[in-house]
């Protein structure tokens, strides 16, 4: 009875499919740790038969965990980073914001806002309004086009060049508003400005009657896990008021940054 079991355990998928998951993740650690690969190196440096590097290389790849260069060498993909950050928000991120964004849209005035990323859109995770207090999002975050908000191109801006490049070919450039900003190349020269000054603007391009400012959340490993923003009414955001307000909104993305870093 007992040899019967071990071998059918052994034959089970369930079986099979457990080493192949130590050998993916595996795969996923050594190019965490060491970068762009070639296929000869990852096979020889884990041990694997070129038959199962192959195919885990290709599972991999079908699901954007990890991307081939044009020189063939391979890389971590956007769905680890999307992983990662999505790791992080049900952590802690929208709790460790909370304090900050009150402060924020105490001493700006108007709402505050932390969101992240979420496929294609910016998620709010967490939001603050003047004299109100801050909560978290939960399940019920609104959801914005990366193209379309401030806190969206703040996350695009300070992306890994490859996964900024995937979203860009991949968003709607569909105009919402008059201001929308509706192709590719002219989001690349606007996320070169936000990259220049640090922080992003969106002036009535998701919606007619609001404008925003949104500065980026780094982890420890400096990559771009969040944007903070401060929301209003579009006629009370003069131009004159945007360098004095995106220097609140640095400032608390700065200390949200650093909460997270130590969390």
């Amino acid at each position: 009875m007992v040899r019967e079991e071990t071998k059918e355990t052994a034959a089970s998928p369930r079986a099979v499919a457990v080493p192949s998951l130590r050998k993916a993740v595996l795969i996923l650690d050594l190019l965490g740790r060491r970068g762009r690969l070639t296929f000869s190196t990852i096979q020889k440096t884990l041990d694997l038969p070129k038959s199962t590097t192959h195919q885990l290389l290709k599972a991999l790849a079908d699901i954007s965990a990890v991307q081939v260069h044009a020189d063939g060498r391979f890389v971590l993909g956007p769905k680890i980073c999307e992983l990662g950050v999505l790791g992080i928000r049900q952590r802690t991120i929208d709790n460790l914001s909370l304090k900050h964004l009150e402060s924020l849209a105490v001493q700006s005035g108007f709402s505050s806002e932390i969101a992240t990323f979420e496929g294609r859109n910016a998620v709010v995770l967490a939001s603050a309004r003047p004299g109100d207090g801050a909560r978290s999002a939960g399940c019920e975050g609104r959801r914005w086009p990366l193209n379309r908000v401030a806190t969206g191109k703040a996350l695009l801006a300070f992306l890994d060049e490859a996964d900024r490049k995937r979203l860009l070919a991949d968003l709607d450039w569909t105009k919402t508003t008059p201001r929308s900003i509706g192709s590719p190349d002219a989001m690349r020269r606007e996320l070169e400005l936000v990259r220049q000054r640090g922080w992003a603007l969106d002036e009535r391009e998701a919606l007619d009657d609001t404008s925003c400012i949104a500065a980026p959340v780094f982890d420890r490993r400096n990559r771009v896990v969040a944007a903070i923003a401060t929301v209003c009414q579009a006629d009370l955001i003069r131009p004159e008021r945007y360098e004095a307000l995106a220097e609140m909104v640095l400032t608390t993305a700065s200390a949200v940054s650093q909460a997270v870093r130590e969390a």
